[in-house]
């Protein structure tokens, strides 16, 4: 098994700006970045070129404080929590989408409408749609947080 070096990385907010900083082996590695969504990315281009290593062959731990208190967990639980929500969102559409498909032509779709708590007019636009090929099935409590 190959082992990748992994990097803590401290997140906080300062001045305006996320300021991301390397806190073990390339302490005193920092970057700053105007949205948050830039810092995953942005660090990873940093820490490559600091040393020498492809980003995919390394690890960022991440750890976020905000006015010295340790807001890892919170911020973890959030971002997994985000994750989640967008699989419910994609498989509850490719299963809504499926529906319409199935049930276009063999009842109206003011109907279909009805039934999905949708506008006549979404459900049109879903029926000229491309259709998922299959709907993922979904175990109990799959979503459910450990």
């Amino acid at each position: 098994m190959i082992k990748f070096p992994a990097f803590t990385v401290t997140v906080t907010r300062e001045a305006g700006v996320w300021t991301a900083k390397v806190t073990d082996d390339l302490d005193g590695v920092t970057g700053a970045f105007k949205e948050f969504g830039d810092v995953d990315p942005g660090m990873r281009k940093i820490v490559a070129n600091q040393t020498g290593l492809p980003p995919e062959r390394f690890y960022l731990r991440w750890r976020y404080e905000f006015d010295d208190a340790d807001a890892t967990d919170l911020v973890r639980q959030y971002q997994e929590a985000a994750r989640i929500a967008e699989e419910v969102t994609e498989w509850r559409e490719g299963v809504r989408a499926r529906l319409v498909a199935t049930l276009n032509g063999q009842i109206p779709q003011r109907a279909i409408a009805d039934l999905l708590g949708l506008s006549h007019q979404r459900v049109n636009q879903i029926a000229r749609a491309s259709v998922p090929t299959a709907a993922e099935v979904v175990e109990p409590g799959r979503w459910v947080p450990r």
